[in-house]
């Protein structure tokens, strides 16, 4: 099991479907477990959608109650009839920058009491990266992980492999305290973290069992 570094910034870059979802959802799972709350915040899809893959997963994120809230950047620019719920917070986009960061002090705020630490998990950046200018994004990202960690988060951000310059990867892995990759091999999916204790060569992932 990879242990992502407390009150810190990481991030995990990867080609599509090939490993992310599972490490997101095992540390999701990790997390309730230990009663820490956690905000996944969501540019790519709805918190619904990720609702029932948490349950098919068998993580029960009912089963801990307030202790897994969304940010759906989603829903609203994809043009779906949605409002906020006791659990989710809807922003008009994923480049609506100073929503987000509201949303999520408003949420940290009310987490404060249940939990001093906590976990945001950003998926994905690459939705911001390509519609954002690049210096804007790396400004509002240097920002907002000032503020998490300030608040006693940790914020796991993810990253589609191959689709941005180099310039803009160093750009982001330069804010980051881990930088995590996954792949695919032989069926097997296989990791390597730089910035992780004994996770500097490739691994083979060994996804947790409800």
């Amino acid at each position: 099991m990879i242990n992502i570094p407390k009150n810190s910034a990481s991030i995990i870059v990867s080609p599509p479907l090939e490993g992310k979802k599972e490490l997101m959802f095992q540390l999701i799972r990790r997390a309730l477990q230990d009663k820490e709350p956690v905000i996944f915040l969501l540019t790519d899809t709805s918190p619904e959608e990720i609702k029932k893959e948490l349950l098919k997963s068998k993580i029960y994120y009912g089963a801990k109650k307030g202790l897994l809230n969304f940010i759906d950047c989603y829903s609203q620019q994809a043009g779906n009839d949605v409002s906020d719920t006791k659990d989710t917070r809807r922003i008009s986009g994923p480049l609506a920058f100073n929503e987000i960061s509201i949303a999520l002090a408003q949420l940290e705020k009310d987490l404060f009491n249940t939990s001093k630490s906590h976990t945001i998990i950003f998926d994905s950046l690459s939705t911001i990266l390509m519609y954002s200018n690049p210096q804007m994004a790396g400004r509002f990202l240097q920002i907002l992980i000032a503020k998490i960690k300030n608040a006693g988060g940790s914020v796991l951000f993810t990253l589609e492999e191959g689709m941005h310059n180099k310039k803009d990867m160093i750009t982001i892995e330069h804010l980051m305290q881990a930088i995590i990759h996954l792949k695919q091999k032989n069926n097997k999916i296989m990791i390597k973290a730089e910035g992780i204790k004994d996770m500097e060569g490739w691994k083979e992932f060994k996804n947790q069992k409800p």
